[in-house]
């Protein structure tokens, strides 16, 4: 038993030798797999060097970081030793310690080296973490964004590229520092050098004691002294004044106060390494107490006083200067400026669109887009063209492709897999990973059409896909945007996979692929399918017998996840989109370089205009890159396309193998290239405000703009409306000559609703990038969105139409509210759904409504809703021009109609107490029969019978009220 009892110590220690040995063995097969899975991929796709430049900056930084720190803490540790004052135990508690110390001794040597080799190895990692930041440092070069800021007379690429390394060395330095004082001091007391314990008059420290904790004192200042003096770069981006930048307070106060605590700082740095022959504290204490108090006094209470008493009552006076250089900067930074990149120009305003106007401008009437994308054209895609219910349509672009002869813009989605799709019962593990492993094909529909059923024209349809844009080179979908699919499909294998399910006279016949192209990474070996089998934790990816060396894995098939791998740095867009080139499909997706630190440029919250799509700060932005990535075979190409951003210019010295130069781009996808909507939305939302040049015209916020709010729709809360997405149009622009691909955006005065701009940015190659701003005269009021959705909720047909509908059972929805400019005319488009409230009921395109001038076109179709508007309208000329025969009598009705529901709603304001909707009703409804009057009036000379309307009104008497042409009571009659 005894023999038994000595043993059972030692099975003990084998069996946690054993355990660790597995854990260990565990934990490095982990990383092992992965990082070898990783390189795997990176070869696959071709892009080997910027995988082992991303891991040598990493490593780099690891060990960098990771050694220094590691001779810090372990000098000092040594020196600790070297230090260890003779031990006289005074308690009965002492003496055990040091006992026990005495123990330990003989295992410091490997202990010390151990412990700091362990906090040093964690510490490299978190550094390692700021290799972006790093990159960027060591390949900045010469970069220049060509400007000096006024301040300290730099160029913007000393605050991107070279602060943010040297403030991360600063800030390591200074934790770097302050944890070794910390462990250094906790290692004195251990060994007996700082004894709490002593007589009150006695020395709680030894000399030797004093001196080293002085030296790393005085060295944590110094790099404090440094951290001030890094600080007087951070206010070319304070918040606090008026604007982001410079302020005056920033200038004449904490410019000042940074300065003196950088003296200070190093003052006290001084003292602490007199301290080394003095061994005295008071007066490096004294110095510590001075430099926290001139923080406080200096650093935070005299800028708030000058903010408050100097700055504040005079803000404008004082902020000018600065508001001027934020102007300028953020224009610069946001690539928004009136001078340089915007073309600016003041147009006139016709009150309303002529027939003539519409058949000079047949190609921007027949690309009106009718279908909003998403949901409602999603939906009916899935519904008509999904096929099997394993295939789904993730997204609907907009794009422009020749159709039957024409340039056209076109809605297209990509057919994808969806494996959740797959039958029931026939989710295994072999038809998931090996047999459903592809979509096929895509549809495509014009936008401004529809069919007698209300539903989509298709040009590009079914499997195999027939018809425009075609799709006959390669119409099979490895890579797409599904993110919920499989993690991996293996093609190549003994197992035939599903291309698609056809019909052979009359009976369903399934059609098999096996994969032909590049794409995916070979099985190979034993020991590579066992590593892949341990990475994805699918232990049949060895024991499949359908699986062999030449079989092919592919993984990061959603191409979001698949083009960020290779390139984290670059922020993305939120819509890749699909574009049919050479008879196959090629996923587009844009992507920026972005920054939060140019100076003096507005720092903006990505997420605001972006409505979530983008995230976090930034106050510079490109899209300097559109990544390329093929649907069949996943190869990925970078094409810079923005060559002049110094951001860019950098990380293509950091990866030199990664980018393209944008001129190399094949003629036939730089015609689909399209400009960014979010970098759009990022850009209007700017230029709403910093259109404005002049310094107090910005203060006072005389002509802040905002973007047009979308009438038809409200914000996640449901409580406001948001503003419009932008939209692309195919148009001819004013003082164009032909059509161009174009987002169109347009403004409104900052808590108003009249319309006094549009913006646009085109995107045909030759003038690809070319922003115009259109502005509308400040004499001339342009109704705007809101305005004109109030009018067509209003107008009498489509009111009766949706009640009936409503009542029957259906809903009316709306699709998106459309702004098109005409010449020197604006185009208000709404179309209008009807759904069926069952199960599997589509949207259908039933009515369309026009905004034209003061009125309000309605039909079935663009083409009725245009006729209808036009109704009772002249050509302008002086006694020429013919309403349509029989119109002008139908129209003068509708408005006198739609006048008397006005009246009826002002009366039922007012006997709310509402005001302001009485107000708004009696304008409207005022306006309505001021319309009619004129109507009749132009009927009246073309003898036209419309009784008393129309009729000159009896001048008033010189003292008399104006008279009004009708009221609620009181309505002139035909």
């Amino acid at each position: 038993m005894v023999r038994i009892a000595a043993q059972m110590p030692r099975r003990r220690r084998i069996g946690v030798y054993v355990v660790a040995a597995v854990a260990i063995t565990v934990v490095l097969f982990t990383v092992f797999s992965s990082l070898w899975v990783d390189i795997l991929w990176y070869r696959e796709v071709d892009l080997s060097r910027v995988f082992w430049t991303t891991i040598r900056a990493r490593g780099s930084l690891t060990v960098l970081f990771g050694l220094l720190f590691f001779g810090l803490l372990y000098a000092n540790l040594l020196i600790v030793r070297r230090l260890k004052p003779p031990f006289r135990a005074i308690t009965a508690e002492q003496e055990i310690f040091e006992r026990y110390r005495l123990q330990v001794e003989p295992s410091l040597r490997w202990i010390l080296p151990t412990l700091a080799g362990v906090i040093a190895l964690f510490v490299g990692v978190a550094a390692s973490t700021r290799w972006e930041v790093f990159l960027l440092w060591r390949n900045a070069g010469d970069a220049s964004f060509g400007v000096a800021d006024p301040l300290f007379g730099r160029d913007p690429a000393f605050y991107i590229f070279s602060l943010p390394w040297w403030k991360f060395v600063q800030g390591w330095l200074f934790s770097a520092l302050a944890g070794v004082t910390v462990i250094t001091a906790v290692a004195h007391y251990l060994w007996g050098g700082i004894r709490p314990q002593a007589p009150a008059f006695a020395d709680k420290a030894t000399p030797q004691v004093r001196a080293h904790l002085s030296t790393l004192l005085g060295l944590i200042l110094v790099v404090k002294a440094w951290g001030y003096y890094l600080g007087t770069f951070d206010l070319l981006v304070s918040s606090r004044g008026v604007v982001t930048g410079a302020s005056y307070t920033d200038v004449k106060a904490q410019l000042p106060a940074l300065r003196l605590l950088t003296f200070i700082a190093l003052a006290c740095a001084v003292l602490f390494f007199a301290n080394i022959w003095r061994k005295n504290w008071a007066l490096p204490v004294i110095g510590v107490g001075l430099l926290a108090l001139v923080s406080i006094v200096a650093g935070a209470l005299i800028p708030a006083a000058v903010q408050r008493f100097s700055v504040d009552p005079q803000e404008l006076q004082r902020e000018r200067p600065y508001i001027e250089d934020n102007i300028e900067f953020t224009q610069r930074a946001f690539k928004i400026s009136p001078d340089r990149d915007i073309a600016v120009s003041e147009r006139p305003v016709e009150s309303e669109v002529r027939p003539e106007q519409i058949e000079s401008n047949a190609t921007t009437v027949s690309n009106i887009r009718l279908w909003r994308p998403e949901p409602t054209l999603q939906e009916v895609y899935g519904t008509l063209q999904r096929i099997r219910q394993y295939y789904d349509f993730l997204d609907v672009d907009v794009d422009r492709y020749e159709i039957d002869g024409d340039r056209r813009m076109t809605m297209l989605s990509v057919r994808e897999i969806d494996q959740a799709g797959i039958p029931e019962g026939g989710r295994t593990w072999q038809n998931t990973h090996l047999v459903y492993t592809h979509g096929f094909g895509a549809v495509a529909s014009l936008p401004n059409s529809a069919t007698s059923e209300g539903l989509p024209v298709f040009t590009l349809r079914d499997i195999p896909p027939i018809g425009d844009p075609p799709l006959e080179e390669q119409p099979r979908i490895y890579y797409g945007e599904n993110d919920d699919a499989a993690p991996f499909v293996v093609v190549g294998t003994q197992a035939d996979e599903l291309d698609y399910q056809g019909t052979t006279d009359g009976a369903d016949e399934q059609v098999t692929y096996r994969y032909d192209g590049t794409g995916g990474i070979q099985m190979g070996n034993l020991l590579q399918r066992a590593v892949f089998a341990y990475h994805f934790r699918d232990v049949n990816l060895v024991l499949s017998g359908l699986i062999d060396g030449d079989s092919r894995l592919m993984m990061y098939r959603d191409i979001r996840e698949r083009a960020s791998r290779a390139a984290p740095f670059l922020e993305f867009d939120a819509d890749p989109y699909a574009a049919v080139i050479d008879g196959r499909v090629q996923w587009i997706w844009d992507a920026y370089t972005t920054s939060a630190d140019y100076p003096y440029s507005q720092r903006m919250d990505l997420a605001g205009p972006t409505k979530d799509a983008l995230r976090g700060t930034a106050n510079y932005i490109r899209n300097s890159v559109k990544v390329v990535v093929d649907a069949y075979d996943g190869t990925m190409t970078y094409y810079v396309v923005d060559p002049e951003d110094p951001m860019i210019q950098v990380w293509g010295r950091a990866f030199p193998d990664l980018f393209t130069p944008g001129s190399e781009a094949p003629t036939e996808l730089r015609e689909h290239f399209r400009y960014p909507e979010n970098l759009f939305q990022v850009q209007a939302e700017q230029f709403a405000d910093y259109h404005v040049d002049d310094p107090d015209v910005f203060y006072q916020k005389q002509d802040f703009w905002q973007i047009a709010q979308d009438p038809s729709g409200v914000d996640a809360a449901g409580t406001a409306r948001p503003p419009l997405d932008p939209y692309y149009v195919l148009m001819t622009l004013p003082d164009e000559e032909t059509e161009e691909f174009a987002l169109i955006l347009p403004f409104t005065p900052e808590g108003r609703q009249n319309m006094v701009a549009w913006m646009a940015a085109r995107s045909d190659p030759d003038d690809y990038g070319g922003l115009i701003s259109y502005e509308f005269p400040s004499t001339r009021n342009v109704e705007g969105p809101t305005q004109i959705f109030a009018r067509i909720n209003a107008e009498p047909r489509f009111s009766a139409q949706r009640t009936l509908l409503t009542s029957a059972g259906s809903d009316v929805l709306f699709g998106d509210f459309l702004v098109i400019p005409i010449e020197d005319s604006i185009l208000y488009v709404q179309p209008v759904y009807v759904q069926a409230r069952q199960e599997n009921s589509i949207p259908e395109l039933t009515f369309v409504l026009v905004g034209n001038g003061t009125r309000i076109g309605f039909g079935d179709t663009l083409e009725e809703a245009l006729t209808d508007s036009f109704v009772g309208q002249t050509d302008g000329s002086e006694g020429e021009g013919e309403a349509p025969e029989g119109g002008g009598q139908q129209r003068l009705a509708e408005l006198i109609t739609e006048a008397l529901a006005r009246f009826a709603a002002a009366d039922a304001a007012l006997e709310a107490g509402d005001l302001a909707t009485y107000e708004s009703e009696i304008d409207a409804a005022q306006d309505l029969v001021q319309d009619a009057d004129e109507l009749a009036q132009r009927l009246r000379e073309r003898g036209v019978d419309v009784g008393g309307l129309g009729e000159p009104a009896p001048a008033p008497e010189p003292s008399a009220t104006p008279t009004v042409t009708a009221s609620p009571t009181e309505t002139p009659t035909p």
